[in-house]
């Protein structure tokens, strides 16, 4: 009987967890969409801030409940995949302007960390956390996994990421109105090259088109970025 309690009682706590979780991000979800979808006010700041005022009140240390929601990180890769979808009903407007399209995600992909890194040479940062924003601008599971291989910490880059993304969802409208950008094709490649995910989804929100680009620039920067940043490092490391 006591066996039997403890099994039910170690199931039960990480699906309370996991309760916490989705409430608070379909709470978040509902407070978004009610202020007009501006990414400013993204689900994913509030759901973050709701969870650990959670842990704060309870005193959970982050780490029990990363251990509890693990499933959340796993479901991360398919998630990241099922962008594929658009991408490929796209894929006529993609295969047009062909090898074009990879210069400026290539170009912002090198920019966004090296200028987040040298803004931080400024200041007296430890190598871990200025190894870490190298990842800023791929999509978390990628730079969480990246930033851990050289150095990194993959909490921190997780949090980073979600930063990024906001800040560049909500700054991308701005500017492309600022500068006259009207082309669909430009729009999704910038918000996907610099903002990943989260402004792949402001990107669904101009056009499915600029969405399929905002994918295809977050699935190769990241891609790329996660292959050369840890054979970047172990050069570095044998000079």
């Amino acid at each position: 009987m006591n066996d039997a309690f403890a099994v039910l009682q170690s199931m039960a706590v990480p699906i309370v967890w996991l309760a916490i979780s989705v409430i608070a991000y379909i709470f978040s979800l509902t407070i978004f969409r009610s202020l007009g979808s501006r990414a400013i006010f993204h689900p994913l700041l509030l759901c973050v801030g709701l969870v650990l005022l959670i842990l704060l009140l309870f005193d959970v240390p982050i780490q029990v409940y990363q251990q509890h929601v693990v499933i959340l990180d796993w479901l991360l890769g398919p998630a990241t995949v099922a962008l594929a979808v658009p991408l490929y009903k796209q894929l006529s407007n993609l295969r047009t302007h062909g090898l074009s399209t990879l210069f400026p995600i290539m170009v912002g992909g090198l920019i966004a960390p090296i200028t987040a890194v040298l803004v931080l040479f400024l200041g007296d940062f430890e190598l871990g956390i200025k190894l870490t924003m190298l990842s800023k601008s791929i999509t978390t599971p990628l730079a969480m996994d990246t930033s851990e291989m050289i150095g990194g910490y993959p909490s921190l880059a997780a949090i980073i990421v979600i930063f990024t993304g906001v800040i560049g969802a909500a700054c991308g409208p701005a500017l492309f109105r600022l500068f006259s950008i009207k082309s669909d094709e430009a729009k999704g490649l910038a918000l996907g090259t610099i903002a990943h995910a989260v402004g792949t989804a402001q990107a669904f929100h101009i056009s499915e088109k600029a969405g399929a680009y905002s994918t295809l620039a977050l699935c190769i920067n990241g891609v790329i970025t996660a292959i050369i940043l840890p054979i970047l490092f172990f050069l570095f490391q044998l000079i």
